[in-house]
């Protein structure tokens, strides 16, 4: 396998982004319970707002989770990215 230097510095960010097991829980809520604000999956994982703010800013950085505008507030949605990220971890671990 050949890779680039910019799909190098690619994959490092994204083990970056991942190599925090809040910020991987986080990813996992809004894929079990999609649209949560904030102030929702701080309540849900007992985490304060600012730190989940933080962590939120570092997943969507990176293409796993995307905001969405409502009624309600910003929301949280997992891209197909994150999806594919999870399933990846799934496949890791059972193998």
């Amino acid at each position: 396998m050949k890779l680039s230097n910019k799909q190098i510095k690619l994959l490092e960010i994204f083990f970056k982004a991942l190599a925090n097991k809040k910020r991987i829980k986080i990813l996992i809520l809004v894929n079990q319970k999609p649209l949560l604000n904030v102030e929702e999956i701080s309540k849900i994982m007992h985490i304060r707002y600012q730190t989940v703010a933080t962590h939120i800013q570092r997943l969507e950085q990176v293409g796993f989770i995307y905001k969405k505008y409502s009624a309600k507030g910003v929301e949280h949605k997992i891209t197909e990215r994150g999806e594919r990220i999870l399933k990846y971890f799934t496949h890791l671990l059972n193998s």
